[in-house]
């Protein structure tokens, strides 16, 4: 197999990247329903991930740099994994509220002293809404947030505005195209594969 990957194979170019956005959709949706199980379910697809590139070193017949070009590509994939699969998830099935804010509590501390905060949220009945919101920015007690909500209760609410972005989308489609077209490369010139001998010229008699 590594001499059919060394030499350039197009199926085995195009099974690459299916595999690779199907890993990265599973790290996303694992990442997404949290808890540490969840997180220790993510934690295999994510190697997957940092795999990848590797196996282009055969792919490419050896060479180097399509593995290092496509590492730059995952790790852009990977910035967006565990935001991108859930996003798509709340756009379609979820539900936009004006929550308020009942119950505060610091998790933990992060870069610049900053406390990544877990908040209560509840619907306008005052019935607590289902799932966590964590944010880094503080919230006073009963301060309105506009949120999109798992009616399903399977992902914690997020905010309305980064629902409405499409900044993450379009890093994904970049880190997509990206990885793409480096293991196209790598296929196009590993498929000239220097050890084979070239064709012994014709002669007309």
């Amino acid at each position: 197999m590594t001499r059919l990957m060394r030499r350039g194979s197009w199926p085995h170019a195009a099974l690459l990247v299916a595999v690779t956005v199907l890993v990265w959709l599973v790290a996303g949706v694992a990442g997404a329903l949290g808890g540490w199980m969840w997180w220790a379910v993510a934690a295999l697809p994510t190697v997957a991930l940092l795999v990848a590139p590797i196996l282009l070193f055969w792919l490419s017949g050896e060479r180097t740099w399509p593995t290092w070009v496509a590492f730059a590509f995952v790790f852009v994939l990977l910035l967006t994994a565990y935001a991108g699969p859930g996003d798509w998830y709340l756009r379609a099935a979820g539900t936009r509220t004006t929550a308020t804010v009942r119950e505060v509590s610091c998790l933990q501390t992060v870069r610049n002293g900053r406390c990544l905060y877990r908040y209560t949220l509840h619907d306008a009945s005052g019935a607590p809404l289902p799932g966590e919101f964590r944010d880094t920015i503080e919230y006073e007690y009963g301060s309105p947030v506009d949120v999109v909500v798992d009616p399903r209760g399977l992902l914690g609410p997020r905010l309305a505005a980064d629902l409405d972005s499409r900044v993450f989308d379009v890093i994904a489609l970049v880190g997509f195209a990206g990885f793409a077209a480096t293991v196209a490369a790598a296929t196009a010139v590993g498929r000239r594969d220097p050890d084979q001998p070239a064709p012994a010229p014709q002669v007309r008699p």
